[in-house]
């Protein structure tokens, strides 16, 4: 497993700890529900920008035996 696998999945466990916490701990006590909808917006565009840099970065790891070696 490659180094940056382990990275790119402990930033999405971070990004939906952070998705819970915020919302329902950090703005629990606010009256309005608009700073959760802020917060969600962000969050999204923050995810989608993480899930487009790993699109961008994907490459198939090679197989030795597929090479056209019989």
């Amino acid at each position: 497993m490659r180094k940056s696998f382990g990275a790119w999945v402990s930033w999405f466990v971070f990004l939906i700890a952070l998705d819970f916490v915020v919302p329902f701990c950090v703005l629990k006590d606010i009256p309005k529900i608009t700073g959760s909808f802020l917060f969600w917006v962000v969050w999204i565009l923050v995810a989608i920008v993480s899930m487009f840099l790993i699109f961008l970065r994907w490459q198939e790891d090679k197989d030795e035996n597929s090479e056209g070696k019989t």
